[in-house]
Formats: structure tokens, C-alpha cells, sequence
């Protein structure tokens, strides 16, 4: 156990494995992340450099719940990263970010894929999970609006943040919901807050 969530190594969903990575993945996912395109509506715009790569790097693997390589199973090979972090008990809730994904699954369902395998696994956990996007980010925002998040807190500059609450799932078909709502009830008396 980390904290209050057992970290798994890998969580799987029928397309997509998300594994976690360690420092020897570090040329694994520069070497998609080194395309420009990527960080184009990012606030660091630059991270494609590898000197910048890299802090984003090992600030995943230092990270308390991890970095992971997100992986297409039909294709075996990695297109992207996401983490979890900044747990709050007086808010019990996590963030979820951190997340690229190369262009060629942008505009598809692979976000919302990964991100219903996330939210799934950490709504087991917390009631209320967390999207720091940087405001200029269009992309972004508009993939976790898919999934039902709201607009938190806004800002005229940095970053604005989204929230998914667990009792919002009743309205969001994300084909996750009962599988989750089960799996609360069930693990409930393993919880570590």
C-alpha cells in the first residue's frame, strides 16, 4: 500500500494497458515524446527538449502513485504517459494528469478509454478526482469535459482545474459505473484513510 491506494503495477482494460514505468523507460517514451506537436497547447511548450523531458520524467518516477506508460495492445508498443498524484484525505480526492498521448490517437477514444480505466480503479478510493489543465490548452480541456468533468476553479493564467465527483457518475456513461459503484461496496472495509 501507498498511502491510502494500493498501487497497482499495471491496470487493463480491453485496448489498453497502463504500466508502471521505471528509470530505465526513460528513452522508451522520450522517444515519443520528443514530438513538438505534443506540447503545443501546453503551458511548458518546450518539454520535447530532452533536458525538459527529462524533469517531467523523473518527477513521474519520484511520484508517490508513479509514472505510466500508457500501451496499445493491439499494436504492443507505448503512446503515452499519466499519473496520479496530490492525494487530499480532507478533501478525499486525487488529481489525474499529467497525460500525452501521441497524435495519432488524438480525436479517438483513447483518452476517454484510459481515463475511464483510471477513474474506475480511483473512485474505488476517493470521492472526488481533480484535472490541473493549463488554460490555453483547448485539447485538453475538451477531452476531460467529455468525461463529464466541470470547470472547478478558473484562472487568467497557469493552469484552471476540473473535478469529476463520484456521485456526478449517475448522469456520465463512462460504461464503468456499476463495475465501480460494486467494487466500492465490496472493498470498503479495506480502505486506509
Amino acid at each position: 500500500m501507498v498511502g491510502f491506494m494500493d498501487i497497482k503495477n499495471q491496470l487493463e482494460s480491453k485496448n489498453f494497458i497502463l504500466r508502471q514505468l521505471n528509470n530505465n523507460d526513460f528513452d522508451l517514451l522520450y522517444n515519443i515524446g520528443k514530438n513538438k506537436k505534443i506540447w503545443e497547447q501546453h503551458p511548458e511548450n518546450d518539454r520535447w527538449k530532452r533536458e525538459k523531458f527529462k524533469i517531467f520524467f523523473n518527477n513521474g518516477i519520484k511520484n508517490i502513485f508513479g509514472l505510466y506508460g500508457i500501451y496499445d495492445k493491439s499494436k504492443n508498443t507505448i503512446i503515452g504517459s499519466t499519473r496520479y498524484y496530490s492525494y487530499s484525505k480532507k478533501n478525499n480526492s486525487i488529481k489525474i494528469g499529467f497525460t500525452f498521448l501521441t497524435p495519432e490517437y488524438w480525436g479517438t477514444d483513447t483518452n476517454l478509454q484510459i481515463k475511464t480505466l483510471m477513474l474506475g480503479y480511483a473512485f474505488n478510493y476517493v470521492d472526488n478526482i481533480y484535472f490541473d489543465i493549463g488554460k490555453n490548452n483547448i485539447r485538453s480541456r475538451k477531452a476531460i469535459e467529455k468525461i463529464g468533468a466541470t470547470l472547478h476553479s478558473d484562472a487568467d493564467i497557469g493552469n484552471v482545474l476540473y473535478i469529476l465527483r463520484f456521485e456526478d457518475l449517475k448522469v456520465i456513461n463512462l460504461g464503468v459505473i456499476d463495475e465501480i459503484k460494486k467494487n466500492r461496496s465490496m472493498e470498503a472495509s479495506q480502505w486506509l484513510f
